[in-house]
Parts: C-alpha cells; sequence; structure tokens
C-alpha cells in the first residue's frame, strides 16, 4: 500500500496528518488455528444504484480432529444463512470483535469440511471493504464505479473469511455486473450471460495469497494492454482517460522485467491491471491487489496539460512501489501485522532503488536523504515512536502499523543493510528468501538468516537494534586529529530525540562509513557509549557516514563542523545533503546552535543542485511553522522571500525543453514557498494565471499549475475565493475538481475558512471530498477544524473510512500552536476513544509538545537571524 503524503512529526506547513484505525477492537488478537481456509468460492450480486449487494460462498477449510467451534471474520454483514458440510449450523456474530462462530452439533473429524454462507451488505462511501465511487463524466453525467479496499482488515465487510494474512487460501470469485459494465479481479475472467440480460464474470483461481489481496472492480470503464513476456499488463480507467495511462504502462513494463531479474522468480499471475479511480481516500494512494493493483487517478495517470514533473515521477514511484509488492508482501507474507514493514518498509526502500537504476537522472538515491531519511527520523525522535517491529493485538493497532517508522524508517534500515553487507550479496539473499518462502508466511528473523547466509556475517547481530527497538542513533565526533598523513577520529554514540523520552539512552551497533574528503573510506561498527577511536587514510575534512546509508545522526565538534563549511562544495552531493538535514534537526533539539545550519547554508552556492536549494527552502519556509500565530511569522515569511527570491528568478517560471527533473521540482518548490510566504511576484503571477482559466481550463503551464494554485488559494480575498468556489462547481474533470475542492481550504483568511466548514456541512461534494476539505482547513488553521470536528461528531465520522476514525480528529488539532489544544484533544479522546485505539492522540499531542519545545529551543536564535537580515 502506497501511503499518503511524507510521514514527518509535522514541524513545517506541509507535514502530513497521520491516521489511526477504527474502534472495533479483537477480543483475543487472533483467530485460533485449529481451522485453517482452503478454497473461497464466492459470488457477490451488486446493486450499485441501492448501493447494496448480496452473496454466497462455500468455503473448504482443513480442520483439527475433535473441533466443534469455527471461528472466522465477519463485519457489516448480514448473515441469513451459515452450513457446514452443506447442513444448516448454529452460528454466532459478534459486532464488537468482528467475528463469527459456527458450533458444531458433534466434534467434527480431522481434515477437509466445507462451510457455506449467504448475506447482504452495504456498499460503503469510502474506501473500506465494497464500496463506490461517484464521479462525472466529460459531458456533466453522473457515473459510479464499484471497487474493494481490503488492507488491513476489510475483506471482512465483503464476505466471511479468515482475515488475516497467515490463512493464507486460493479464491475463485465470481461477480454480477450490468450488461454494458466491465468486472475485474485479480485473475482473468469467463464471462456468461444471465436470463436478465446482465453479465457473470467468472474469474480464474487465484494462487494461494492472503484474504487482503483480493479484489473486484467494475464500471463503465476502458482498459488498454501492453505484453511483458507472456504477462499481460493493463491499465483500466473510467471513459476517455485511458490513454494518460501510457505512461504507467510502459513504467510497469520496465519495472516488471526489473522486478523478474532482481528478485529471482517470475511474476507468477498471467496479467497485472492497473485500475485507476477518480476518487480519493484519507488513508491511501494505491493498494497492491495481486494482479488488480487499484490507484487514484492522479497516482497512476499522466494528464500532460496538467501534471508536473513531479507528478508524473510520482507515478512511476508509485508504481514501482506496488508491484514490488506483487513480490514483498504477495508471494513472500508477513505472518502477522507486527511484521507489516516486511511488506511496506521493503517496497518504499525497492521503489527508491528501481527509480536509481532506471532513471539515474532523477538522482533518487540523493532525494531519499533529503526527503525520506528526515521523514523517517522525525517520526522516530518522539516519546510518539516504536520499533519496527511492533505488538499488534487490535484492529486499531494493525492501521496505526501504517505510519513513517514502518514506511519511511524500514526502508533506512534496509537500505543500511544493503550498504553494510554489499549489493551483491543482498540481493542473492533476497532471492534466497523469496524461493524458499514463496507463497508462504514469514517472520523478520527468516529475511536476516538467508541475508546472512550470502553476506557470511551476522545480519541479525546489528539489525536487530534498528528493528526491535525505536529512536535515532546520534554519533558524536569529539575530535579529528591528523598524523602522519592518516587522521584519528574519536567518537562517541548518544541518542538524538526531540523530546525527554526520546533522549532516554538508548544503544544500538551503528554500522558506518567514515573518511576523509577525497580519500578511501573505512567501514566500522560504532557498539558502545564510551568514547571510540578509529584511524581513517589521509588528512582533511572528516565525514562520517559517508553516503548516508546508515540511520544515524551525526554531531561534530567545533573543528570538524568548521572544516566542512570551508569544503563543503567538495563533498558528494548525499553528504551535503545529510549535513544540512543533521545540523537543522539538531538545532531543533537543542544539541547545537541553528547559526550552524545557518553557517552551513552560507556555504551553498548559487549553481549549487537544486536538490540543495529544495531541501533549504522547505527547511526555512517550515520555520514558519514553529512560530504560526506569533510575532515571528511576518518576518520569517518575509525573510523567506528574501532568501529564496534570487533563486526563483535564476531558476524562471518556464521550463526549458531540456531541463533536469531535479531543476523542474525545483521550481514548483519555490514558487509554492514564495507564494505561501506571501512574495508579491508570484502572488500577482497566480492570480494572472487563474484569472485565465475562466476561458481556458489549461491556462497555468503544467510545470507550476499546482504551486500557482496553491499561492493563489492560500493569498485569496473573499471575492478570489469565490471564483475558485465557481471554477470548483463547474468542473466536471473529478481530478481537477478533487484538487480545487482541497484549495478551498487553505485560504490564509480566517473568515474564508469559516466558508470552507459550512462546504464541509453541505452535501455539494461527496464524503471523501468534505473530508479531504476538512483535512486542508486544518492545515493552516488547526482549532478552527478540530473545534468544528468536535462539534460535528457524527457528520464528521459519517465521512471517514473505518481505518481513519480514531485518529482523524485529533490529527486535525496536531498542528495547533494554541496552548489549550493538548487538553482538548486529551478530553475529546477520554470521551470517545478506548485506550487502545489512542496511538493516534498520542501521537498528535508528542508531535505538538515537541515542536513547542523546537519553538523555544530556536526563538534566540531565529530572532538573531532575523535581526540580521
Amino acid at each position: 500500500m502506497r501511503k499518503l503524503g511524507r510521514w514527518a512529526i509535522g514541524f513545517g506547513s506541509g507535514a502530513a496528518l497521520l491516521a489511526s484505525v477504527s474502534t472495533p477492537a479483537l477480543a483475543t488478537g487472533q483467530l485460533p488455528n485449529s481451522v485453517t481456509p482452503v478454497l473461497y468460492d464466492i459470488r457477490v450480486d451488486p446493486n450499485a444504484q441501492a448501493k447494496t449487494f448480496t452473496g454466497t460462498e462455500t468455503i473448504t477449510v482443513r480442520v483439527r480432529p475433535n473441533t466443534r467451534a469455527i471461528t472466522l471474520n465477519a463485519a457489516d454483514l448480514n448473515i441469513t444463512r451459515a452450513t457446514l458440510d452443506g447442513r444448516p449450523v448454529r452460528y454466532r456474530l459478534d459486532a464488537a470483535t468482528q467475528r463469527i462462530t459456527l458450533l458444531a452439533p458433534r466434534p467434527l473429524k480431522g481434515g477437509e469440511h466445507r462451510l457455506g454462507f449467504a448475506w447482504s451488505g452495504k456498499i460503503n462511501d469510502t474506501a473500506a471493504g465494497f464500496f463506490a465511487i461517484d464521479y462525472k463524466n466529460a459531458d456533466g453525467s453522473p457515473a459510479r464505479m464499484l471497487a474493494t479496499q481490503f488492507e488491513a482488515p476489510d475483506a471482512r465487510r465483503f464476505a466471511p473469511m479468515f482475515d488475516e494474512p497467515a490463512f493464507k487460501a486460493k479464491f475463485r470469485l465470481a461477480a454480477v455486473a450490468p450488461a454494458n459494465q466491465l468486472a475485474y479481479s485479480n485473475m482473468p475472467a469467463t464471462v456468461s450471460r444471465l436470463a436478465d440480460g446482465r453479465k457473470l464474470y467468472s474469474f480464474a483461481e487465484t494462487p494461494v495469497m492472503s484474504s487482503y489481496l483480493l479484489f473486484l472492480g467494475m464500471g463503465d470503464v476502458e482498459r488498454k494492454t501492453v505484453m511483458a513476456g507472456k504477462t499481460e499488463i493493463g491499465i483500466i480507467t473510467r471513459r476517455g482517460v485511458v490513454d494518460q495511462g501510457d505512461y504507467a504502462l510502459v513504467s510497469a513494463k520496465r519495472l516488471l522485467t526489473y522486478y523478474d531479474d532482481y528478485f529471482g522468480q517470475p511474476y507468477p499471475l498471467p496479467k497485472l491491471d492497473m485500475i485507476a479511480a477518480p476518487g480519493s481516500s484519507q488513508f491511501f494512494g494505491a493498494m497492491e491487489n495481486w494482479g488488480a493493483i487499484f490507484y487514484f487517478e492522479p497516482t497512476v495517470l499522466f494528464d500532460a496539460k496538467r501534471a508536473t514533473v513531479s507528478g508524473k515521477q510520482n507515478i512511476f514511484i508509485t508504481v514501482a512501489h506496488e508491484i514490488a509488492h506483487q513480490w514483498f508482501g504477495n508471494l513472500v507474507t508477513m505472518r502477522w501485522w507486527d511484521d507489516l514493514w516486511l511488506n511496506e518498509g521493503f517496497a518504499s526502500w525497492m521503489e527508491n532503488k528501481a527509480s536509481a537504476d532506471l532513471n539515474p537522472e532523477w538522482l533518487a538515491r540523493e532525494t531519499a536523504v533529503s526527503q525520506d531519511r528526515e521523514g523517517a527520523m522525525g517520526a522516530d525522535s518522539t516519546a510518539a515512536t516504536h520499533p519496527i517491529i511492533r505488538k499488534v493485538e487490535t484492529v486499531d493497532q494493525i492501521g496505526e502499523a501504517f505510519d513513517g517508522i514502518t514506511y519511511q524508517k524500514g526502508q533506512a534500515v534496509i537500505g543500511m543493510i544493503e550498504s553494510t553487507v554489499g549489493a551483491d550479496a543482498f540481493r542473492d539473499g533476497i532471492r534466497r528468501y523469496m524461493a524458499k518462502y514463496k507463497y508462504g508466511n514469514t517472520v523478520t528473523d527468516q529475511l536476516w538468516a538467508e541475508l546472512s547466509s550470502t553476506s557470511g556475517r551476522s545480519v541479525a547481530s546489528f539489525a536487530h537494534d534498528f528493528t526491535l527497538q525505536g529512536g535515532v542513533p546520534l554519533i558524536r565526533v569529539q575530535r579529528a586529529a591528523c598524523e602522519g598523513g592518516a587522521t584519528r577520529v574519536t567518537l562517541e554514540q548518544g541518542r538524538f530525540g526531540l523530546d525527554a523520552a526520546s533522549k532516554q539512552p538508548q544503544l544500538w551497533t551503528v554500522p558506518l562509513k567514515i573518511g576523509t574528503v577525497g580519500n578511501p573510506v573505512t567501514t566500522t561498527l560504532v557498539k558502545s557509549d564510551k568514547p571510540y577511536g578509529v584511524t581513517v587514510a589521509g588528512c582533511g575534512p572528516v565525514v562520517v557516514n559517508q553516503g548516508k546509508g546508515s540511520y544515524v545522526r551525526v554531531q561534530y565538534d567545533d573543528a570538524s563542523h568548521a572544516a566542512l563549511v570551508r569544503d563543503y562544495a567538495k563533498l558528494a552531493l548525499a553528504d551535503r545533503l545529510g549535513t544540512l538535514g543533521d545540523d537543522f534537526a539538531l538545532a531543533a533539539s537543542g544539541d547545537q546552535s541553528l547559526a550552524r545550519y545557518f553557517e552551513l547554508v552560507a556555504a551553498v552556492t548559487p549553481d549549487a543542485s537544486p536538490l540543495e536549494w529544495d531541501m533549504i527552502a522547505d527547511d526555512i519556509g517550515g520555520l514558519a511553522g514553529f512560530f504560526a500565530q506569533t510575532e515571528l511569522e511576518a518576518p520569517l515569511r518575509a525573510r523567506t522571500a528574501t532568501l529564496l527570491a534570487p533563486v526563483m528568478q535564476r531558476v524562471g517560471y518556464a521550463a526549458s525543453a531540456d531541463e533536469a527533473p531535479i531543476v523542474t521540482n525545483l521550481r514548483e518548490t519555490l514558487v509554492s514557498r514564495l507564494g505561501l510566504a506571501g512574495d508579491a511576484e508570484v502572488a500577482a503571477q497566480a492570480r494572472r494565471y487563474v484569472a485565465a482559466l475562466a476561458s481556458d481550463p489549461n491556462a497555468i503551464p503544467p510545470a507550476i499549475r499546482q504551486p500557482i494554485l496553491i499561492t493563489y488559494a492560500a493569498n485569496a480575498t473573499p471575492e478570489e475565493w469565490e471564483a475558485l468556489l465557481a471554477i470548483t462547481r463547474g468542473t466536471n474533470n473529478p481530478v481537477a475538481k478533487n484538487g480545487y475542492i482541497r484549495l478551498l481550504g487553505t485560504a490564509r483568511d480566517a473568515r474564508l475558512a469559516e466558508r470552507a466548514l459550512g462546504l464541509v456541512k453541505a452535501s455539494d461534494f461527496t464524503a471523501p471530498q468534505r473530508a479531504e476539505l476538512l483535512v486542508a482547513i486544518s492545515g493552516r488553521h488547526p482549532d478552527m477544524a478540530f473545534d468544528f470536528a468536535v462539534a460535528n461528531l457524527d457528520l464528521v465520522n459519517g465521512l471517514l473510512e473505518t481505518s481513519t476514525r480514531a485518529g482523524f480528529i485529533p490529527a486535525l488539532g496536531a498542528r495547533s500552536n494554541n496552548p489549550a489544544m493538548p487538553a482538548k484533544i486529551t478530553a475529546f479522546a477520554e470521551a470517545n476513544l478506548p485506550e487502545a485505539s489512542r496511538g493516534g492522540v498520542k501521537r498528535a499531542l508528542t508531535t505538538i509538545a515537541a515542536r513547542k519545545a523546537a519553538a523555544d529551543r530556536l526563538r534566540p536564535a531565529v530572532a538573531a537571524w532575523l535581526a540580521g537580515s
């Protein structure tokens, strides 16, 4: 699954809201293993107009001798019949635990038996279980697409199932569809006509797989295909936009060939469809259903008239992530959600590796240093952190596991292991792992064992420290002295943290690459908190964690830091980016002065890599988030504009035909940051462009479309906001409409935020659109959004996916700098959430506290910087 947004602590204005899951909890954790499924035979008959469906199924199960009670999962289903070996059987439903238990009249013989069910269910408005996606065709006529979303525990809303990853089975799915629509699933289908003219799609039997990977969709759609060897790759879209899937098809073909080789196992299904839906989710952007990957349109369709270069890159990255799951997650699956990172951390790492190897001009590895690495460490440096491998016992905790630790720290740790054991040994270990455990389930130590076998070193001996405990190691350079052509470096290990809990002493076995600039690198392990000496070749500035392959922050003594500033331009790009990130973070944590960061920024030349200026723009622009609604906000915005405007002038508003993607991406960042800072020139440009939309919906050049719209919306007057609302209402393109709706919530003017809240109450937009509008409002007006949600709790919960309800409202308040907000979040949780559902609450509270502490530490240095401008 590809999550939405960047998983950071939320200091800057672009931080993602973090989501938890629904309130029902499993009573005792996992299902008993006395009964296991072998084959599901399911038939469903949807009524899309009424948003209901009926279903029947036969489950072939394997039973241990003398079993009498058979328990599996069911949620929100009206069970009308239950049978055991063809005979009616007593059963009980428990809505709280989402289980149904069949009671055999006598102990069963060991071996295979058949369970039978009939039921009716509802088609939801949001992406959980079986759901509807409403949109308008190009001519304005209404349309409805149906789809399923089962990860994590929502297959049970579609049919009674053993809805846990370890209960793998084969699936035969059949679905009734209107005569003029197409139905699609994991496998190819045969189609027959029913007496009433509708079509029955009978899909081929799947390989053995987990329930959360089953998929069904149907609608008035188009399908386009290419072949990659023996595999048919398809793109399925609403009518009229299938050609926008061409880039995804080309990318998927390249990636499938790349992964077949990398994993050493050919893709095992006959087809791989990519389904593009025009809706949205609060929780995810794409889902890796085996052979039928589901995407929301912006993550897989490229509209050359509207999409930016970064949007095109994001398509490749998202497709790379989801196709990597066809092996890591689908072919080999974690045994239980404790090890979710085996799916998500690896797919996140693989998306960057594939991007770097197949699109080297993107500088994907360096971009991961400036973005993913910082996001991981931000999430991992407060009291809300947790181990990568975490104990999961309830439905709520399953959803909480889909966070920045699982994704971004997971990918960083995998990258560290590859860097430590070597790329070839790492790949060979992955191939052994895939061959040994295909169609099965694993825990993390089984991966470590295979990597140890191929590398000849104990991977678990250092990997356990990074997966079984939370937190970020900190390596301090105490001294670096050159003697006789070599440099003796003294290191000490500590812990990086943004609050008291995350600064509690803790140790790691940290693999490090250390060297002086331009000389051979020394590899070592730092294992204790005692001073540790290592000798490296040559003299000159010492770079610890060269290439930034290890998951660690580095703090230099005065002399070593001064040497890095002096010779900054000689550092490799990844080391320049990593040092910028470390210096900014160490100032926020109070470990060193922000002045050090500004010294480093001063060494960044105008012709430096766009990635450096992109990172600086985000850091400096994000400082305003520390001091929102304080006396420093306005001067910070002004200083941001002063710093970045010359860079904007060099980059320009118009993209050249042959410019590098990282230049185009920097332009997007600069326009957004300057626009949010209130830069007069950018604001004027935005007003001119948006005014032209009235006569030409494609008036804004694709390269700057999104940041121009963001600038316009943030600085809108009441009259301009009304004009944006009129554009929104007059837009039939569902992707554009969703984007405009989000923009309506981003105005700086509080009066316009109130107007936007009125739209959340109204029924002009779909439930997902209204939820996204509320999230957008919270970005600039968190107190207003939070208070509205608490006062309209039933309304807001009705807009949400079940997987986001527990964490959604606390996250609305997480960006607030109001001293009263923590108490309000706590009061909301105590009144509405059971203890087991408060992971999102803890995250919101620690985010607020850590941001306040960082702001208090940074205030003197920021004030001094502003005074010196």
